[in-house]
């Protein structure tokens, strides 16, 4: 698998891939199509947040996202994986793991963050194999 930061020209397939992923059972309720969107152009700055494509043999099969943040408790600056999709035909041939290897080898980080839907068992399997546990806060959101 290749892995590489998205461009201007994956605009389309992204929508549609985020999209997907917003009509699944891997989140709590889709969002507008404007917020994806607008995320898209936020990945071309990358300030914030940072968006990879997943390819195999010149097939896009997926992307990943991360976001920083600083967190004076974990002592710097931290990564989220704030989401994380593979179209269903490429599902189960280690696409996630690579992506997990690639973020830690190069976006090296004292914490990293990321959530998951209780009933998404398949992918808690995977993040815990790869040492995340659960943190004991609960997080709260104001909208």
């Amino acid at each position: 698998m290749k892995i590489r930061e998205i461009k201007s020209g994956d605009r389309q397939e992204y929508l549609n891939m985020s999209a997907e992923f917003y009509s699944s059972p891997a989140v709590l309720h889709d969002i507008p199509a404007r917020y994806r969107e607008d995320a898209f152009d936020e990945f071309l700055n990358g300030s914030l947040a940072k968006c990879f494509i997943f390819e195999e043999d010149g097939m896009t099969v997926g992307y990943g996202i991360i976001c920083f943040y600083y967190s004076q408790e974990a002592g710097g600056r931290c990564v989220m994986f704030d989401e994380l999709f593979v179209k269903e035909a490429y599902r189960s041939r280690g696409f996630g793991r690579q992506f997990f290897d690639y973020i830690f080898k190069n976006y090296p980080a004292p914490r990293y963050l990321l959530e998951i839907e209780p009933e998404n068992v398949r992918a808690r399997a995977l993040y815990e194999r790869l040492g995340f546990e659960p943190l004991g806060y609960i997080r709260m959101i104001k909208e």
